[in-house]
This record gives structure tokens, sequence and C-alpha cells, in this order.
């Protein structure tokens, strides 16, 4: 039966997610770290945001660890402070060797701001070669990528500012570092916040909408955009500082897709995609390949709303998701006569995934799904599977069949 779509347009009240901590990771900063925690913590707010934190600098952060992207992003951004530091430290004490104290203050700011000019070119060059490897299908969206240079720029200057304060005098160097910690710290909680999203979705790599080159369409683009909640808009710097941007969720007209298309095409870098952007959206979303979804249907049990723990990550739970991405659904191989061969037929993946009820999957049909396939002579049968899975009219599924382009770099 067709599923009531009005009502699943509407805003849905964010779940309060029970954390999972795996008992490997019971050492005394992994308990100091959780003890930031709550159970009814809003899982993208401060507090999950800073236990993560917590976690990646004391709590279980080691060799035996997977690198997180919150990790990375961090780890990023102390480099920037630190090239800012460094070198203008470097210039500073050149100019300790000039006697007159006007000359050699004059210079040392002159040649801090030549730093981070350097600084600023380079990010500028990124941002042009950023732009030149656009695909033109979706829109470039030059203001999150401007976001990102003025937020390494931020953290260069930070750096340069405190070397200058440094040679000035302590109280300045004091000053600087109490007033840098206003815009230093909100604008991490921006960037974790996303990061935080992206890496709990359990995403095999990040790739955004902007880089895909196959047109698909207007009205097929379009719909894609909205249920990816695809973001448009200027991050302004004063509403990030005050805590005011706040991220607006784009109703979908179409929220469930199936994408085929022979090997090389970019089905998954297209679904993958999609959930990027839709945790970029700060999106609760989940990728699953059809073995991991069958597995974890069969095996579900405990609180709805736990939190999974997979790979070294700590992931959303996969009932609890806005968007599920779920690839490799016919798992096979081309034959050289132009046929493929499946691993999974339709019956039997459905018949497997209703093994504890038919509406095991019922949930799904009210929020938003991307199927992945690779044969697209099936796609009428996968499409009624998936329907009845959802509960939901084949009619309400949108299919994507993509081709091979011509390109010297292969998509996946």
């Amino acid at each position: 039966m067709p599923s009531d779509t009005s009502a699943s347009l509407l805003p849905r009240k964010r779940p309060l997610l029970i954390p999972f901590h795996p008992a490997s990771n019971q050492t005394r900063s992994s308990r100091l770290a959780n003890s930031l925690d709550r159970v009814n913590a809003d899982p993208l707010g401060v507090r999950r945001v800073f236990t993560q934190v917590a976690h990646d600098l004391y709590g279980t952060k080691d060799v035996q660890d997977i690198i997180t992207a919150s990790y990375v992003w961090m780890a990023d951004q102390i480099g920037h402070i630190f090239l800012g530091l460094v070198p203008t430290l470097l210039l500073a004490w050149l100019c300790i060797l000039i006697p007159i104290s006007w000359l050699r203050e004059t210079l040392t700011i002159i040649l801090a701001l030549a730093m981070f000019g350097y600084w600023v070119s380079k990010e500028i060059t990124d941002y042009h070669d950023t732009f030149a490897r656009r695909g033109g299908v979706f829109p470039f969206d030059s203001s999150d990528i401007w976001w990102n240079v003025k937020t390494a720029l931020l953290y260069f200057g930070i750096g340069g500012t405190w070397a200058v304060a440094a040679f000035t005098g302590p109280g300045y160097l004091l000053l600087t570092i109490i007033v840098a910690v206003w815009p230093g710290v909100f604008v991490a909680f921006w960037w974790l916040q996303r990061k935080l999203a992206f890496q709990q979705a359990g995403l095999p790599y990040l790739y955004r909408l902007a880089n895909f080159k196959t047109a698909l369409g207007a009205s097929t683009e379009r719909a894609i955009a909205d249920l990816a909640n695809l973001k448009e808009r200027k991050v302004v710097m004063w509403r990030v500082l005050f805590g005011l941007d706040k991220v607006p969720s784009r109703q979908a007209s179409i929220r469930h897709l199936l994408i085929t298309g022979p090997m090389g095409a970019g089905k998954t870098s297209l679904a993958v995609g999609i959930g990027t952007e839709f945790a970029f959206g700060l999106g609760l979303g989940r990728y699953l390949s059809a073995t991991d979804l069958v597995q974890i249907v069969a095996a579900s049990s405990g609180p709805i709303n736990q939190m999974e723990y997979a790979d070294g990550r700590v992931l959303w739970p996969w009932r609890e998701c806005e968007l599920l991405v779920v690839d490799d659904l016919d798992a096979g191989v081309a034959t050289p006569a132009g046929g493929h061969l499946h691993m999974i037929e339709p019956a039997v993946l459905a018949s497997t995934l209703t093994v504890n009820g038919a509406d095991t999957l019922y949930w799904l049909g009210r929020r938003r799904s991307v199927w992945v396939i690779g044969d697209a002579s099936d796609a009428d049968s996968w499409k009624t599977a998936i329907a009845g899975l959802l509960n939901i009219a084949p009619a309400e599924i949108l299919t994507v069949e993509l081709t091979l382009q011509p390109s010297t770099s292969p998509v996946v």
C-alpha cells in the first residue's frame, strides 16, 4: 500500500540516541571522556560533539584505532595554527638584531602580514583548483569552499598573531590567546558537527555532489538535490560566532531513489555524494551494503536507539536515521555477452529482510533512501521489491540510470 507522503514530509524531531562505548575502550581516559555524555543528549549538540573531541584527544586515539574525520580536522587546524606561528616566530627572531625598537616592531608586523599574505594566496589557489574539478551538474557551492578557505586563514591568523604578540609582550600574548578562544571554538564546533555527522554515517569516503559529472536532466537533478538536502547558502562568520547558523531542511518531492548502471558509471559516487551532502546538512544517515543490511536486520536486538560500533567508529542507529543508503543490492558480475549474473535476487532479498516481520522496513518508507544496483534490465523487479519492503507504491521510487561517460579517470 502507498504510504501517506504528506505526513512524511514534515520535519521530524531529532531522536535521543543512547551512546555506545565498547568494553575495549574502558580505560581511565575513555571513562573520563564518556562522563561528559548523557543518554538524552542531542546527537549533534555541544555535549556530544565535545565528548567526541575528548575521545579523539584522550580517550581512544592511538595506533590501534581508526582515524576519525573529527580527529583529522582538529589535526589540520592545529597544523594551520603552527604554520602561522612558527614561520612568523622565525622571522620575528631575525628582527631582534635591529637595535631601533620602533623599527624592529614595525618590521615584525610587516613580515607577519607578508607571511599571512602568502597563506592567503595559497588558499585562493586551492579554491581555484577545487573550482576546476567541479562536475557542472549539481551547483558548485562557492560559499562553502570560501568558508573552508576562511576557516584555514582564521587559524593561520591566530598562530601568526600569537607569534607577534609573544615578541610585543606577555600581556599582549595573554590577551590574544583569550580573544582567539571565541572564534576558534565556535568555528571548530561548526565544523565538528559536520565531521561527526559524516563519520557516524559510515560512508566509505567523502564525495561532494558538485564533483559529479554525468548530466541527469534538470528535474532529476533537482529531485536529488532536495533528497540530499543540498546546501545552497552562504556561511556568514558572525552567524557562526553567535550560534545562529541554522541549516534549513529541504522538502523532498522524491524521497526514494534507485540508481542503476554499468560498472564505472558512478553509481556509488552518486549515492555517497547524496549521503555526504545529507551529513553536511546535519542529517542522520547511514551507508550499508546489501549484505550489511541483511546482517543488521537479522541481528537486531537491544534498544532501537542505541548507537552501533563498527570498524573503530560509533555509527548512528540505522533505524533512527533519516536517510539510508544501500549499495550493491544485486552483487554479481557482468558477463562477456552483456548480461549480468546476480548473487542476490529481488525476491530472495525481500524475503530475507522480512524474516522478522513484513513491516521491518515500513518505517523507512516515511523517510529517505537510496538503493544501488548494477543490472539496469532488472530495475523494475528491484523497484517492486523495494516498494514492498517500504510499504510504498513503486511510483514513489525514482529510477536513475547512469551510463559510462568518456573519461580518463574511472569512477565507482
